[in-house]
This record gives C-alpha cells, structure tokens and sequence, in this order.
C-alpha cells in the first residue's frame, strides 16, 4: 500500500481551496485505496482517499469534476 506524499496533499488541498472549501473540511488519509474515493462523513467533512492503481496526475485532474458533480453545500467554506 503506498502512502499519499506531502506533496499531493498540498496538491488536493490547492483543488479544494479553489472551490472554497475549508480545510478543516478536508479529511486526507494517508493510505491510498486501489481506485480511491470521496465521500462524506457523518462529521461534516469531505474524506478524499487518493487512488493507488491511476497515476496521481490522472487521478488529480478527475477529482475536480467528481468534486463538482457532488452537493458540498453542507460543508464548511472560507470567507
């Protein structure tokens, strides 16, 4: 199992700032999943869990519209 580097949170992070996401919003293991997922959680917050079996660039430039098509309307937002 392969760990998420610091560099692709700052990465994911960039992404969800961009939509105003909080990032005390923002849950990020560090263990990837064979396809990855986000959903979520019954805290209130989005769990994003990177995919180990899709290069990371491939699976980062898909997060953005799986982030879009969801109802984030009950997550904490910035300003």
């Amino acid at each position: 199992m392969e760990a998420v580097t610091p560099g692709q949170i700052l990465r994911i992070l960039e992404l969800t700032d961009s939509l105003n996401l909080h990032r005390e919003a923002v849950l990020i293991p560090l263990a990837t999943e064979e396809k990855g997922s986000v959903t979520i959680i019954s805290d209130g917050r989005l769990r994003i869990t990177v995919a180990s079996k899709k290069p990371f660039e491939e699976w980062l430039a898909g997060l953005r519209g799986q982030l879009e098509g969801m109802d984030l309307s009950a997550l904490r937002r910035t300003g």
